[in-house]
């Protein structure tokens, strides 16, 4: 609720009255010190000894200030009747139940008086012009009209002590700088690098005008410390990765500015990791910036030396999250980075998927590593009781049999898993329909679709059934099979992988899709149009970046006609045949190693290399549909709603030689030509066309009186016209 702008106005007014008689004091301190300096016939050439004595006199730090440059016991700043008007003040905006904006930012920030007061200072300028002279007068310096750490200095801290005291606040590590509200000239917010230098002017934030007035803005965004890590609760570590944890605080312990990395993380859990490292180790954390934003080296440099400067003067560590370094197009930056991260006695805590191990930290004697594997079965059950208390959500079901489905299911990261089950207590849904959500919002939602299937569309004989119902159980069960009894590193990776072939039409891609939902998980289906590439590597980094987005999604990955990709490596004849060998190498590689559910389909199985069919837990061959199966398919053809003659029989359909995909495009050609010619409804003759064309997209023929017997007696119209629409075909 926005704060009444007369009472923000009101209280700025009394604490900037408060201001006014700080500059009063310090003005009238100025012009005695000028007095006694003052030799009208020499000052503007030299120093006089008189003047050297007195400066001597005036900065000695063991004597006593002159009497009337001595501040009262009682700060006269804020004179009793100020308070209480001040007390009022905050009264009434607590009635109206929207604190004072001064108050609010204070809070969100932990401003005391003295940074508050210079943050009202340095807003001067913009309520009351006229003090720009004034400010120059008091710094010795008519040039410089605005704001200055030494003009703050001089005002609010006239005493050595008091100066010493404040001078950090207004360094770059300060409350005022480093949460950007207030920014040195040259400096961009969020980026403060230079030190304290107390001649350059000092700017305030832009929207903090309009916040400190009228109550605009938010002030949890109008002050944001940038390196500031937020601890996850709970921090989501499985066992073993605990334990390595622990056993680089302990390194951290027992070396100030030692370098501790974790590696073999997945990209959600690195927050949960640095946080594990440093918090037995009694540090915080604050994490580098984006380096790969700079542009130059030079700007590399001084970014992390900033942020290492940073962690020192608040006696933290900095984490450095360092899979981006592995990058082709950011490894230019790697080095000053390394070399930043071995001369600086700041304790380092370093994160990744990969291991990064630059020379320099290595011979720096302060490096110590730890690697981990990706958490299995057991430890993404540990990992769900802990985010959720051993709860499965809020639709009262068996917390433990959900919590056992879901880690056999899914792969998610700390920051996933924290993210469901926040979802599912503020939505109020169950955590099986909370997962999906997350994971599809973490990935690339078009990559990721909602299987657009029902499971009851998908006609199979039984034989057929039985096997992808197989699959769907097996991946269920697959994670205690493959972890805990060993079976994964042995027989054919940490996956399951499924291929998928027959004829076209006869339910490949439908029977994925449908074991997707029966999983509850995503579908990622690989676009080969986009994947496959002329330019040398570039096909590998496209199936890797498939891959990767369907690991990380939990999803299952689908290469349809796989065959283009997976087809068999030949003799090198020509320059292209050995990067074609290579592309399907590196497909075994990345297919064995995927933890990920993958299907392949094809029309023509002799086509695939045979490195590949050994690494199929499953093979289906799906066959046309029999005459019972081609039955039910006729009979979910058409949709409830979809308007079928009354006289229309269906019963003898399934005779004829149709794929299940055939079938729905012969229902599809029967509505749009009834709806084309104006009928009131799908008749006879509308589907016995559309059945025709079906056969001659197939390059085939309906032998004679076959739609007949399927359909029951031709009438004489519709014999012309299936004469006339089948005469081009007659051979002769």
């Amino acid at each position: 609720m926005p704060t009444e702008p007369a009472a923000a106005a009101a209280h700025l007014t009394l604490r900037y009255g408060a201001l006014h008689r700080a500059l009063r004091a310090a003005a009238a301190r100025r012009a005695r010190r000028t007095a006694l300096l003052a030799e009208a016939e020499l000052s503007p050439y030299c120093v006089t000894d008189h003047q050297a004595e007195t400066l001597l006199a005036l900065t000695d730090p063991t004597a006593a200030p002159p009497v009337d440059e001595q501040l009262p016991p009682a700060d006269p700043r804020v004179p009793p009747a100020e308070a209480a008007a001040e007390g009022r003040l905050r009264a009434r905006a607590a009635a109206d139940g929207a604190p004072l904006p001064l108050d609010a930012l204070a809070l969100a920030v932990g401003l005391d008086r003295f940074e508050t007061d210079a943050l009202l200072l340095c807003l001067a300028p913009a309520l009351v012009p006229e003090h720009a002279l004034l400010f120059g007068y008091l710094v010795d310096d008519l040039d410089q009209r605005r704001p200055t750490a030494e003009l703050i200095l001089t005002v609010l801290a006239p005493t050595p002590g008091e100066r010493r005291d404040r001078l950090p606040a207004l360094g770059p590590h300060g409350r005022l700088r480093r949460f950007g509200l207030l920014r040195q000239d040259g400096a961009a917010y969020g980026h403060e690098a230079s030190g304290a230098d107390l001649s350059r002017p000092l700017g305030v934030h832009p929207d903090l005008p309009a916040f400190l007035v009228h109550g605009i803005g938010d002030p949890g965004l109008l002050a944001y410390d940038a390196g500031r890590v937020t601890v996850p609760r709970p921090v989501l570590v499985d066992g073993p990765a605990r334990v390595r944890a622990a056993r680089l605080a302990a390194h951290l312990r027992a070396h100030p500015a030692g370098i501790a990395a974790l590696w073999g993380l997945p990209d959600g859990g690195l927050l949960d990791a640095a946080c594990a490292i440093a918090g037995p180790a009694d540090l915080t954390l604050r994490r580098a910036p984006d380096l790969l934003a700079c542009r130059t080296l030079d700007e590399v440099r001084a970014c992390v030396t900033g942020a290492l400067a940073a962690a020192a003067a608040l006696g933290g560590a900095l984490w450095v999250p360092s899979d981006r370094f592995h990058e082709a197009d950011a490894r230019w930056a790697a080095e000053p980075v390394a070399e930043a991260l071995a001369r600086a006695r700041v304790p380092v805590v370093l994160t990744g998927r990969a291991p990064w191990r630059p020379l320099g930290l290595l011979a720096s004697g302060r490096y110590a590593e730890e690697c981990v594997d990706e958490p299995g079965y057991r430890e993404r059950r540990s990992l769900w009781d802990t985010v959720t208390d051993g709860s499965a959500g809020s639709d009262g079901s068996d917390g433990s049999v959900v919590l056992d489905g879901l880690a056999a299911r899914y792969r998610p990261a700390p920051d996933q898993l924290r993210a469901a089950a926040r979802l599912a207590v503020s939505a109020g849904v169950s955590l099986e329909d909370a997962v999906p959500r997350v994971l599809a919002a973490s990935g690339r939602p078009a990559d990721v679709p909602a299987p657009p299937r029902d499971p009851e569309e998908l006609v199979l004989p039984a034989e057929q059934a039985r096997q992808v119902d197989e699959i769907a159980a097996a991946f269920r069960a697959w994670p205690k099979v493959s972890q805990e009894w060993g079976f994964g590193r042995r027989h054919g990776g940490p996956g399951l992988k499924a291929l998928f072939t027959g004829e076209p039409g006869t339910g490949k891609t439908l029977a994925a899709e449908v074991v997707a939902a029966r999983l509850g998980v995503g579908l990622v289906r690989v676009d080969l149009a986009q994947t496959v590439s002329k330019w040398v590597g570039e096909t590998e980094k496209n199936l890797d970046e498939a891959f990767t987005h369907a690991e990380a999604a939990n999803a299952l990955l689908l290469f349809d006609e796989a065959d283009a990709v997976f087809g068999k490596r030949g003799t090198v004849s020509r320059g292209t045949d050995r990067y074609a060998n290579l592309e399907v190498g590196y497909l075994l590689q990345r297919l064995e190693r995927s933890p990920a559910l993958v299907v392949l389909t094809t029309n023509l199985q002799g086509n695939l290399d045979e490195a590949f069919t050994r690494r199929f837990q499953f093979v289906v061959h799906f066959t046309r549909p029999g005459e019972r199966e081609r039955h039910r398919l006729w009979c979910s053809a058409f949709p409830e709603a979809a308007p079928l003659d009354a006289d229309l029989r269906l019963d003898g359909l399934a005779r004829l030689d149709l794929t299940g995909a055939g079938i729905m495009s012969a229902a599809r050609g029967a509505a749009l030509l009834a709806a084309e010619s104006g009928s009131p409804v799908i008749g006879r003759e509308h589907l016995a066309e559309a059945i025709t064309r079906q056969f001659r997209q197939e390059s085939r023929l309906p032998r004679a009186g076959e739609l007949d017997l399927a359909l029951g007696p031709v009438t004489a119209p519709e014999r012309a016209a299936r004469a006339a629409a089948t005469a081009s075909y007659v051979l002769p």
